[in-house]
């Protein structure tokens, strides 16, 4: 777990969290873990006090989100455990730690000082839920194709048909229907494969994760046409 265990590690350096501690009055004179112990023990008027200065803190610098997430880290593992403990849990780590930075740089801390926590958590855990809905449908549409449900269709339907079709329509590069078919169907790792295409890790990640998504878009627009994706060429 690379990313849990980074945040679980994260401690800014003495000289970044004495700046923070100067730009930020809530945080004045508090020692870092001295304020983790008080996001944890406070009552809810300091706890919004406390995550409202390190929301500010993350918008005026972007260094200040591992801060954030540490600190937020219990309950992003449990919006994880809930709503998507069919995703490999590197992967839905990081999509809710990508929804809670876009929610951070947006949230307006004097406009909604109270219940700081939940509202942060909002726009994340949609980030979560979507990336769980997209996962299922992606399993529903393999499984339909490699149990033979829809013969009549012909070879299109079997997984490497739906990627080379994917490929032929422009919607997938040849290295991401790669990605899609070597790690969700063939069942090789992520890291193994990203190494054979020369990517790092978290690019090859991200890269599957928008593939997979422009490929179930374009999967469900073409569900309506009779007989599923691999008839869309000829009905354009």
């Amino acid at each position: 777990m690379i990313l849990e265990t980074t945040l679980e590690r994260t401690t800014p350096t003495s000289a970044q969290w004495d700046a923070w501690t100067q730009q930020e009055p809530a945080l004045a004179d508090l020692a870092y873990q001295d304020m983790r112990w008080q996001l944890r023990t406070a009552g809810p008027a300091r706890k919004d006090e406390l995550l409202g200065a390190v929301v500010c803190l993350v918008q005026s610098d972007p260094g200040a989100f591992g801060v954030l997430a540490a600190c937020m880290l219990p309950a992003l593992r449990h919006r994880v455990s809930l709503h998507a403990p069919s995703l490999d849990r590197q992967d839905a780590l990081a999509v809710i730690a990508a929804g809670l930075y876009e929610a951070a740089v947006r949230y307006d801390v004097e406009a909604h000082p109270r219940y700081v926590a939940e509202k942060l958590l909002a726009l994340p855990t949609r980030r979560l839920r979507r990336a769980v809905a997209l996962h299922r449908r992606w399993n529903a549409h393999a499984r339909h194709a490699v149990d033979g449900v829809s013969h009549a269709a012909g070879p299109e339907l079997s997984p490497r048909g739906l990627m080379a079709e994917a490929v032929d329509a422009g919607v997938l590069a040849e290295h991401e229907a790669r990605l899609i078919f070597d790690t969700r169907v063939v069942g090789r790792t992520l890291p193994e494969v990203a190494d054979e295409l020369g990517l790092a890790y978290e690019a090859a990640k991200k890269r599957r994760r928008r593939a997979e998504a422009r490929w179930a878009a374009w999967w469900l627009q073409d569900m309506g046409r009779v007989g599923g994706p691999g008839t869309g060429k000829g009905a354009a």
